[in-house]
């Protein structure tokens, strides 16, 4: 076993008992089945969830406890668990960081709340969705930032495992490799970047429920927000527009939700509201209906957005679903 990873593993247990949080949990020892990789077999905080680390990836439960000081740092500040390459990975090269961070969104209790709420930093992401009976997932693609000095490529997801959110966030950071003088350093590689992905993705991919059955992620670049709410819509569209559908009870609000049209460019055409035809107050699909009037000069592309009602304009209630439309003047 790597001994920083051991190092680490034990101080984080001691550090988590004497706060009375639930630290991780070192099970056992074990060989990947594809790779041949020592593991580590772990349970999250609160028991439900269980995942195997490779055993190469050194453990941080604080921001004291990480042992790798770059900046950015390899997992976002709030961590509950960071794991990331040991200190002197990929020397000599413009490799920053890079780290799986673990955090546990005690803010985001319900479900719709976990899988849909925007990442920190992010608006207008649609994530995609799987829905099971024993836990929900969602997948935000790419959330990758950029500055002068360095950037990061990566990105969000999250668990919902039955009673409470998990949300994982895979980063790697690099320095821009055109600010050093030539020689200096040598090019941290696609190759490189999407090995160290790969092996900070075999933990989520690892993930597997306390109570039977792995995890199931969306897959990636899929944005698909059916498992809470659908809607019929023409092919192009003149005003008015009607809109039916159906949406998942809390969706709505005493029986209603905001829809908005907007141009490509973010301008809002038209807004109006749909109502629910039936008992909205339901975990299960309720149909709802209504119209919407706009006016356009011009054929153009829009964006029909169902907005899931959020009376506490908090935050981390809000989501949206897009739908791509054509829309026509009146007079064609």
């Amino acid at each position: 076993m790597n001994s920083r990873f051991r190092k680490t593993a034990i101080s984080a247990a001691v550090t988590g008992l004497a706060l009375s949080i639930v630290a991780v949990v070192i099970l056992s020892m074990s060989h990947s089945a594809l790779s041949g990789d020592v593991t580590n077999a772990m349970t999250l905080a609160g028991g439900r969830v269980s995942l195997d680390a490779p055993a190469k990836l050194a453990l941080a439960i604080s921001q004291e406890q990480l042992l790798e000081s770059s900046s950015p740092p390899p997992c976002a500040e709030g961590f509950t668990y960071c794991f990331y390459p040991p200190t002197g990975s990929f020397e000599n090269t413009d490799f920053r960081s890079a780290g799986l961070g673990v955090f546990r969104r005690e803010d985001l209790r319900a479900e719709v709340s976990c899988l849909l709420a925007q990442p920190d930093g992010w608006s207008n992401l649609q994530p995609g969705i799987v829905r099971r009976n024993t836990s929900s997932t969602s997948r935000f693609g790419n959330t990758g930032q950029g500055a002068a000095g360095s950037f990061t490529s990566g990105e969000v997801l999250r668990l919902f495992d039955g009673e409470e959110c998990w949300e994982f966030e895979v980063r790697v950071a690099q320095t821009r490799y055109e600010n050093y003088e030539p020689g200096t350093i040598d090019r941290f590689t696609d190759e490189q970047r999407i090995q160290v992905e790969k092996t900070l993705w075999s933990i989520l991919e690892s993930a597997t429920l306390t109570s039977g059955g792995p995890v199931e992620w969306p897959d990636s670049g899929s944005s698909d927000l059916s498992a809470f709410v659908r809607v019929d819509l023409p092919a192009v569209a003149t005003s008015p527009l009607r809109i039916t559908g159906e949406a998942w009870g809390p969706w709505f609000f005493e029986g209603s939700f905001p829809v908005t049209l907007d141009a490509d460019d973010g301008r809002e055409l038209a807004a109006s509201y749909v109502t629910a035809q039936g008992e909205w107050m339901v975990e299960d699909f309720v149909p709802f209906e209504g119209e919407l009037e706009f006016k356009v000069d011009h054929p153009m592309r829009a964006n029909l957005v169902l907005h899931r009602d959020n009376p506490s304009d908090l935050r981390e209630h809000d989501a949206a679903a897009r739908f791509e439309l054509d829309l026509q003047p009146e007079f064609e």
